[in-house]
Formats: structure tokens, C-alpha cells, sequence
């Protein structure tokens, strides 16, 4: 049972906007807080429970999304839940999104699509002049790569679009003139095609540029479709060009990982100021039913004549 609970929140299989993905954190936290709160209430009462327990969980649930929110020593910022209640685990996430020249994303970037002002990653650190193994060892290199390799994919899977199957779907009048295209150069004995038919090569490698009039990252990648025919015993050629080069485009949107950490540490601390707030007159309360008691003067018993 547990390895199947395991599997299906790994796996997602449960939606996050599914209502049990919803009830999850509130019936978590029901029987969590449950049994603590049974305890005090059997001890000071249910109001006074009640407020002793809301202060010393808001107050622990606010420290740690000032953690989660801000880090701290040997913990990164921006870590802890990274999505709301009904959310997908990447709404905040950082993401790359693609574009080619001329479409209505491309608008927003004006001068965005010329090429000519883009860099290597390399070049756009200033690292041009250092080793490859120097470079491999500055984090700063690591983390821009590992970024516009996520660009890179993604501009590729809308430059050459394919389903389930691998196979493309480019529309009819492109596919049309790769098919012309292919044809054209297809290798003496091809009897077949391999599967995929149509794949796509990187040119070059891929570069940066921080727009200027809007200072978001931009990458870039040149792409060729290719076409690629097998022999008599299956064995593919060399892919070969179809269509002619083409460069996309990608924006970075640094998301807002923060967001979450945020929300959860202000909803800590009002709901901490409340629960200290209710204590505290609880507190006065109980301290001014007990000087009352003391004032009060005690009555002597006098005997009843007889």
C-alpha cells in the first residue's frame, strides 16, 4: 500500500486540481494536530487549547517559510512547497518559452531576432579566454548551460513538432516540401525510410543575449530538418538536409518560485499574531478571575441564637 501511495504521488497519477490532491494537506495537518490538541484541551480547556496549540505551530510554520522563503545557512532560497493547493508542481517554475521571426512573441522583443547580437555562453560570461576545464568548474557556466539546454529543447519541439509516435507534424505544404526536398537527394540503394522519417540536427552551438529594452534573457538555436532513408537491410543513411536553416528563439521567464514561501510565511505570521493575541486574553482573563477570588472577603459563620 505505501509503495503504491509512493508511486502515485511520484508519478502524478492523482491530478493536482483532483480533490483528493486538495483534502491532502488539510487532513494531513487534521491528524497531525489532532492528537497534541486532544492533549492540551484535556488539560487547560478547549479556548485555551486551542490558542496555546495555534501559537507554537504558527510561530514554527512561520520560522520555517522565512527559511524556505529566504534561506539561511546551508539552505538555498526559494526551497520547501513550490506550488498551491490545485496547482501543477511547475506553475512557479522557471521556464523557456519559444518563438520564431516574425510571430507576435517575437513583437515583444524588438531587435530580439538578430542574430548577430547574440553570444556564446561563453562569450556572454566572459569566459571566452579560459580552458574547457576551467570553465566546466565555474558554477556560473554549469547553470547559464544547464538553462539554455532547456531552451534549446524546448525551441526544438516546436521547430519540429512530433506526437507519441515521433512522427512530425509539421502541417501539409511543409511537409510537402520536405518530402520534394528528400527525394531530390535520396542516396542511391535506399530502399526504405527509417523511423522517424524527418529529425532535426543543431547547427552550431546555441547563444544568449540579455534584450536591452526589456532585460530578459534570450537564446537562440539554428536548426536543420533532415530526412533520413534506410537500405535493403534496414540500415539508415546519413540524414540528409531538407528545408532550408532556421533560427528560433526563446525568452526565460524566472518564474516566481518564491510565491508559495511567501504566502505561506504571511498567512504564518497573522495567523501566529491572532493566536498570541487570543492567548494573551485568555491569560488576563484567567489572572482576573483569580484576583477576584483573592478580594473576596471570606464570611464567618455566626451561631444562630437560641
Amino acid at each position: 500500500m505505501l509503495e503504491l501511495i509512493t508511486f502515485l504521488a511520484v508519478e502524478e497519477a492523482i491530478p493536482a486540481d483532483h480533490p483528493v490532491a486538495i483534502l491532502a494537506i488539510p487532513l494531513g495537518l487534521l491528524f497531525m494536530s489532532g492528537s497534541v490538541y486532544l492533549l492540551l484541551w484535556s488539560n487547560y480547556g478547549a479556548k485555551k487549547a486551542g490558542a496555546i496549540y495555534g501559537t507554537a505551530f504558527f510561530g514554527v510554520a512561520f520560522l520555517l517559510g522565512v527559511f524556505w522563503w529566504f534561506g539561511g545557512p546551508g539552505v538555498p532560497p526559494n526551497t520547501g512547497i513550490d506550488h498551491l493547493p490545485g496547482q501543477a508542481s511547475d506553475h512557479y517554475s522557471p521556464q523557456w518559452y519559444a518563438f520564431e521571426e516574425g510571430s507576435p512573441r517575437a513583437g515583444f522583443f524588438p531587435g530580439g531576432t538578430e542574430v548577430d547580437r547574440f553570444e556564446t555562453v561563453e562569450e556572454f560570461l566572459g569566459f571566452a579566454d579560459l580552458d574547457e576545464e576551467t570553465l566546466e568548474a565555474r558554477p556560473a557556466f554549469g547553470q547559464l548551460s544547464g538553462r539554455v539546454s532547456a531552451a534549446v529543447d524546448a525551441m526544438q519541439a516546436q521547430f519540429l513538432p512530433v506526437d507519441d509516435n515521433n512522427v512530425a507534424q509539421i502541417g501539409v505544404t511543409r511537409r510537402a516540401d520536405y518530402e520534394e526536398d528528400a527525394a531530390a537527394q535520396r542516396p542511391d540503394g535506399a530502399v526504405g525510410r527509417a523511423q522517424p522519417f524527418f529529425g532535426v540536427q543543431r547547427v552550431d552551438d546555441p547563444m544568449v543575449h540579455e534584450h536591452p529594452g526589456t532585460g530578459v534573457l534570450l537564446a537562440t538555436q539554428e536548426f536543420q530538418a533532415t530526412a533520413t532513408f534506410t537500405d535493403a537491410d534496414g540500415v539508415p543513411f546519413d540524414p540528409v538536409p531538407v528545408g532550408d536553416p532556421v533560427s528560433w528563439f526563446a525568452f526565460y521567464d524566472p518564474g516566481a518560485e518564491w510565491v508559495p514561501s511567501a504566502i505561506w510565511t504571511a498567512i504564518s505570521l497573522v495567523l501566529f499574531a491572532a493566536s498570541l493575541f487570543w492567548l494573551d486574553r485568555l491569560e488576563w482573563r484567567d489572572k482576573r478571575l483569580q484576583n477576584v477570588e483573592v478580594e473576596e472577603p471570606e464570611r464567618i459563620a455566626e451561631p444562630i441564637a437560641q
